[in-house]
């Protein structure tokens, strides 16, 4: 068996590939930074039929997102994630179609697709209904994504991830932005609205889903990637004062409070775990890591 790794330079992407050379996996990666493994835009479909075609992977995870978010539903930020999540993710499965052999893909979305209205834990046969234009893009990646392989014949899993958080995050997303703030010794932590509630993943423990979903996943399904667990912020924060070992005060900024976000957002992971996955790493050993990551930094 031989992987490849759209976005194996991303957050998920490390710990993945990781992950599959811990489990004698070969394994490579398309990235559009220069780096170790093949440089390429998934916009270019000659380039990506040179590597895949060179490559003829058996397993290919297509993480590659620009992930940006943002309060409008079609803006500029819509323009640049279409750009990979759909246009790069149809090159990727178009390509992919003609290999010799076809190749099992699997494709992260995300929360963000589902209804914000709903207050319970989201199934995977829940109405799909973005208020974000990230939510919107992966969206329309899903439905197009899954249309494309039915025609073309490949065994697709498509999985709906929630808040993926641990070591070597980039800056931008609340929990890595809180340990950062911390590991510069910051004696006050600056917040948003803290009564938001949301479902918190270790990306290590996400990265063990995706290798136990290719495994064993069914083609054609949706899986949510979550702990199952609806977690206040003002939780967290106790929890970062127990790893801290020093006290700090926390502002809570008004001004930081978004009206576009849902009060509450977690999963049902019942599928994932009829697989027989379960997360093993609890939030409090993800934020000492995630702390200890950028205390590296300073």
């Amino acid at each position: 068996m031989k992987a490849l790794i759209t976005g194996i330079s991303g957050f998920t992407g490390k710990h993945l590939a990781g992950l599959l050379k811990k489990d004698k996996i070969p394994v490579t990666g398309i990235d559009v930074h220069k780096g170790e493994y093949y440089q390429a835009d998934l916009g270019d479909k000659k380039r990506l039929a040179e590597i895949l075609t060179k490559e003829q992977p058996d397993f290919i995870f297509h993480l590659a997102s620009p992930v940006l978010r943002s309060n409008q539903m079609v803006d500029e930020a819509l323009v640049k994630n279409l750009k990979v999540d759909l246009f790069g993710t149809v090159n990727l499965i178009e390509t992919a179609a003609k290999l010799k052999q076809k190749p099992r893909l699997l494709i992260t979305g995300t929360a963000a697709e589902y209804d914000v209205t709903i207050n319970r834990a989201r199934k995977e046969t829940d109405a799909l209904k973005p208020n974000s234009s990230y939510g919107l893009s992966k969206m329309t990646q899903e439905l197009v994504s899954r249309k494309l392989a039915e025609s073309y014949g490949l065994e697709l899993i498509y999985t709906r991830s929630f808040l993926l958080i641990g070591p070597g995050q980039k800056p931008g997303f609340v929990i890595n932005d809180w340990c950062r703030q911390l590991a510069q010794d910051k004696k006050t932590l600056v917040t948003g609205n803290l009564s938001i509630r949301r479902d918190f993943t270790d990306v290590r423990d996400g990265a063990r889903a995706y290798l136990m979903l290719m495994k064993k996943g069914k083609p054609g399904e949706i899986y949510n990637v979550c702990s199952g667990k609806s977690r206040e912020l003002k939780e967290v924060i106790k929890l970062l004062k127990q790893v801290v070992k020093t006290d700090f005060i926390v502002d809570e900024d008004k001004n930081r409070f978004n009206n576009n976000d849902p009060l509450e957002l977690f999963g049902d992971n019942a599928k994932l775990k009829a697989l027989g996955w379960r997360p093993e790493i609890s939030l409090q050993e993800s934020l000492r890591d995630t702390l200890e990551y950028w205390k590296e930094f300073q």
